[in-house]
């Protein structure tokens, strides 16, 4: 398998293609870069689960939830170089009947905007969705990043008009803009099938993405900090707690 490393978890084999210095520096490395999504797939997803990866990149735990036995994985990535990998990544590993690719930017609202890239190589990550409606402008000579128009869409107008099944369990990773991925996710967030979130979140949004959360009926289970520099991403589990059973305790009626 020409270009292709296998990913870094033991368990499972599962190949990805790495033509990009950062597919094979970070992508090929996820388990090692973030072993705490390594550990809610394997703790949290059970046989049959719903799981959508939003922000998939190029899919390594789009695969890694589908070969842990999740019935669907639907999996968000609007970067045009790390939809195609997913994709190709997905064929490769023969996960097409397990994996739905959809390549759109979740937002607050439905609309065009501009997605500019901080590079356009396959496995890059930290791009930026602008929050103006895009607008055609004159050509002139390009600049230092790409910018794409793209149509946003709201998870929950998502799951209404393609009839995507309701997730268990959502894992989140896209760069700074969890506040407007969740604001246009409400019903998702409240449906009592939703039982974990996993999400990367910008330290400056940390209060109010908590806070939208705690709307929704899930609580902080576990934080997790990624080594390196001091302003990186934090990471949160949040879970809904199970209302208890209720008892009867009166005479059956007859």
């Amino acid at each position: 398998m020409e270009d292709c490393v296998r990913l870094d978890y033991p368990r499972a084999d599962i190949w990805i293609r790495a033509t990009s210095p950062m597919e094979q520096r970070w992508r090929a490395r996820s388990c090692a870069k973030e072993p705490w999504t390594v550990q809610w797939i394997e703790a949290q997803v059970g046989p049959g689960d719903v799981v959508y990866d939003i922000g998939a990149n190029v899919g390594t735990f789009s695969l890694l939830a589908s070969r842990h036995g999740a019935g669907v994985v639907v999996a968000f990535e609007p970067g045009y170089a790390n939809f195609a990998r997913l994709c190709e990544n997905v064929q490769l590993n023969g996960c097409q009947r397990g994996i739905v690719p959809i390549p759109l930017p979740l937002a607050d609202t439905n609309g065009l905007v501009a997605f500019k890239y901080r590079t356009v190589d396959p496995g890059q990550s930290r791009h930026a969705l602008k929050a103006e409606p895009w607008q055609a402008r004159p050509q002139t000579a390009g600049g230092a990043h790409y910018e794409q128009p793209v149509c946003t869409i709201r998870l929950d107008d998502a799951v209404a008009m393609f009839g995507l099944p309701q997730p268990q369990h959502l894992k989140i990773d896209v760069d700074g803009a969890e506040t407007r991925v969740l604001t246009g996710a409400a019903s998702t967030l409240r449906s009592t099938a939703l039982r974990t979130v996993l999400i990367e979140i910008d330290r400056a949004q940390w209060d109010g993405v908590a806070a939208l959360l705690a709307r929704a009926g899930l609580t902080l289970a576990e934080q997790y900090r990624s080594d390196g520099k001091a302003d990186a991403p934090l990471y949160g589990l949040f879970v809904r707690q199970q209302a208890p059973r209720r008892r009867w305790f009166g005479r059956s009626r007859t």
